[in-house]
């Protein structure tokens, strides 16, 4: 894979790196030239990636991911690149569901992602370029029984992302999307008939063309 003129020496962070699709946009960036800060929880894998600036971080916690954009751009100067991949998927009926896994869900699928991009936006617009991709989940977010609380919070990023999409302006030069891998094989889905790496592929495209769009792009 050859480096890429649009992602060379640009600083990405990458949620939810630790395997799957976030693991694949990784390695994908980081062969692609770009300085990747990778952050999960689970360090061990992350060192494995190879190349990346690890950041073990419970995302689960915004004050813990504020502090982490503040920790990454201090350490660099900037981010150019926002990549909210990182999901946690609570299976059951609403009636059945606990206040703790209601909590925890939406505070890594919608809180964390809203608390990064507002740290990072005014950067962004200030330096007139910049990209901010929010994995979403079209097909779950319009409803699924018995998944209740992973579509309501992955409904609420995709109205999140659309809100920044307005609030960055079409003129500033800062492109925000929504990003549909598909049904992909991933801890959060292991009957996914895709690969983590083919999804990846198509959202670092995305990234390399740093276009916002209105629509949800796959």
């Amino acid at each position: 894979m050859s480096e890429s003129p649009e992602l060379q020496g640009k600083v990405a962070l990458v949620t939810g790196a630790s395997s799957g699709i976030g693991a694949a946009t990784a390695r994908l960036l980081v062969e692609k030239g770009a300085v990747v800060a990778a952050v999960a929880r689970r360090k061990d894998l992350l060192d494995q990636l190879g190349g990346v600036e690890a950041h073990s971080v419970d995302l689960s916690d915004p004050l813990q991911a504020q502090q982490l954009a503040a920790n990454v751009e201090d350490a660099h100067g900037r981010v150019d690149i926002l990549v909210n991949n990182a999901a946690v998927r609570v299976d059951g009926a609403i009636d059945q569901v606990s206040v703790e896994d209601l909590d925890s869900s939406f505070q890594l699928n919608a809180l964390t992602p809203f608390v990064l991009a507002g740290r990072l936006l005014p950067g962004m617009k200030e330096r007139g370029e910049g990209v901010i991709a929010n994995v979403v989940a079209p097909k779950v977010s319009a409803g699924r029984k018995g998944m209740g609380v992973y579509a309501a919070s992955k409904a609420a990023l995709e109205s999140t992302t659309q809100t920044l999409r307005q609030e960055a302006g079409g003129s500033s030069g800062v492109a925000v999307f929504a990003f549909d891998p598909g049904w992909v094989k991933t801890d959060l889905a292991p009957d996914g008939t895709d690969t983590p790496e083919a999804a990846a592929e198509r959202l670092v495209a995305h990234l390399e063309a740093g276009k916002g769009s209105r629509e949800i792009l796959s």
